[in-house]
């Protein structure tokens, strides 16, 4: 969670709720600055657009992201460990 979600939970909670007046005014700066990054989100892109015919059909498909910077030398490490132990069983059979 970041500090602005923490702060409005508090603020909520102490302040709404337990009477805080610097926590309700806390609490109301924290829920302007959320609303203002909702309203000023930007559109969605749209990517693809057209008609569709009788009979015609679409298919919407979400594939999965690569792999992290992190994932990659984690899946170079473990294949590391697997080709040493495989080599040391080699040697020793």
């Amino acid at each position: 969670m970041s500090l602005l979600s923490d702060v409005r939970r508090r603020a909520l909670t102490k302040g709404l709720l337990g009477g805080s007046r610097p926590w309700l005014l806390l609490g109301i700066a924290a829920w302007t600055v959320r609303g203002l990054q909702w309203a000023l989100r930007p559109e969605p892109k749209v990517v693809y657009r057209s008609r569709l015919e009788v009979g015609e059909t679409i298919v919407l498909r979400n594939e999965p992201p690569l792999p992290t910077r992190r994932k990659r030398r984690k899946m170079r490490k473990a294949e590391k460990r697997s080709n040493r132990k495989a080599e040391r069983l080699a040697k020793r059979a």
